[in-house]
């Protein structure tokens, strides 16, 4: 089931154009209030919710949520995200933060992951969280990015992103430090997420921080 939370009722068409291929039931709701009725204890839940209508209680709605049914889905939006806002929602622990009007296609794929199991979060979101790993780490070694056998089969270029994707810096950035062009550092982040088993930024950089799983 699939709960898409919001009093914009445009908003609501938006999200079902991303959503129409789903192969599960889609529920319209207006406010949260609506969602702890409905979910009346069921688990594994896909739940959109619209943050610009409470957007100043977003992370205690959130939390109140997670702790009525912790196993649910949780997919925050907001036309305007940002950084505070994000983070404070992950503590909490939604699975997806973003934009409310991402691209349909964005959306499903986003919504896809999240139902796998995935965490889906907006890069400013990724990129804050990567530099707090590597802050932490360096309150107590400093970190060796071929201390982990699933790094062992990167080649020296390959480390060298690894260790700038570790650090929080972005495709682009590492693109212009390096002297390549995005696309081809997009290949190799390609190349080095398969070589080491994991599926996004903020998994690479636990891993090479010594806290992946």
């Amino acid at each position: 089931m699939i709960l898409l939370c919001s009093q914009n009722s445009k908003l609501k068409e938006h999200w079902l154009k991303g959503l129409a291929d789903e192969d599960e039931s889609v529920v319209l709701l207006d406010n949260s209030e609506q969602i702890r009725t409905k979910l009346n204890g069921s688990s594994g839940v896909l739940v959109l919710l619209d943050l610009d209508e409470e957007s100043s209680e977003s992370v205690s709605i959130a939390t109140n949520l997670l702790s009525l049914q912790p196993a649910i889905n949780l997919f925050a939006l907001s036309s305007k995200p940002s950084l505070e806002q994000g983070v404070g929602l992950v503590q909490v622990g939604i699975r997806g933060y973003g934009n409310c009007w991402m691209h349909p296609e964005t959306l499903r794929q986003s919504s896809r992951l999240i139902r796998s199991g995935e965490v889906w979060l907006g890069q400013e979101v990724i990129q804050h969280l990567i530099k707090g790993i590597v802050t932490g780490k360096q309150n107590t070694s400093d970190p060796s990015v071929i201390s982990d056998p699933r790094l062992a089969d990167l080649t020296a270029r390959e480390l060298e992103i690894t260790e700038r994707v570790a650090t929080g810096e972005s495709n682009k950035l590492i693109a212009y430090e390096l002297g390549i062009t995005e696309r081809t550092v997009k290949a190799h982040m390609s190349n080095i997420f398969q070589k080491t088993d994991v599926k996004d930024r903020l998994q690479l950089a636990l891993l090479v921080n010594n806290q992946g799983r």
